[in-house]
């Protein structure tokens, strides 16, 4: 069968060519191009010259690095639209890039954890019994995620959003603080939590909720305060 196969090549492959083709159009010397598949330099120009075939693991691992289909590989010309069309390197790069995203798990008060804190079955500050979302973790601040509920107290200015959508929120630190004036943020006690907006009174942060409701800002409060992150809306 391996003897069969170097014959169908040896009468047909346009491999050497699109090797090189491939390999001008990424950018590549013949070296770098060598060490993507465990060649050598000399393997690559043997190849481009015709003077050797890959073997056939070698040519299925070059087609797929490269998502380009097999038979058209080693059959037709490849022309640069259809090399630059496939992108496969682009599509490995970027999955590397996701498996190396490192994921946290993000409390979550959810509707029904929202009504459990409000009956006193638990407080909003026990995050051990809460839900987690998985996030990646974008920086070293601790994350709190919340289903956002109408019945939450929160500032008239909010935007519209709906049930369902889940605002995440990043703790306030010496780091981040300078980041909060006239941005929206969320409070929580024990027994209480509100979505206000973050204004500076008197050299103060505070979170205000309204006129009549608003909570001063200090870095050794028992007291949580969070600044918004980022928005998952929901969409019907």
């Amino acid at each position: 069968m391996v003897i069969k196969i170097t014959i169908i090549f040896g009468s047909m492959t346009k491999i050497g060519a699109n090797i090189k083709k491939i390999r001008t159009t990424k950018g590549l010397s013949q070296q770098a191009f060598a060490e993507l598949f465990a060649l050598t330099r000399g393997n690559i120009s043997s190849y481009e010259e015709n003077r050797a075939e890959p073997r056939i693991e070698t040519v299925i691992q070059i087609a797929n690095y490269f998502c380009i289909p097999l038979n058209q590989f080693i059959t037709e010309t490849l022309s640069i639209h259809e090399i630059l069309k496939y992108k496969g390197d682009k599509l490995i790069e970027d999955e590397n890039h996701i498996i190396n995203i490192h994921l946290r798990q993000v409390p979550f008060i959810n509707d029904a954890i929202y009504m459990k804190c409000c009956y006193q079955e638990l407080s909003f500050n026990d995050w051990p019994s809460f839900p987690k979302l998985i996030l990646p973790e974008v920086n070293h601040h601790h994350m709190l995620a919340l289903s956002f509920n109408p019945n939450i107290a929160h500032h008239e200015s909010l935007p519209h959003y709906q049930m369902n959508d889940v605002l995440i929120f990043e703790e306030v630190t010496r780091q981040n603080i300078h980041l909060c004036h006239h941005k929206i943020g969320l409070f929580i006690s024990d027994r209480e939590i509100m979505i206000g907006l973050y204004e500076i009174k008197e050299e103060k942060m505070e979170l205000v909720l309204n006129d009549f409701k608003s909570e001063k800002f200090e870095f050794n409060s028992s007291q949580q305060f969070w600044k918004l992150f980022a928005l998952y809306q929901h969409v019907k």
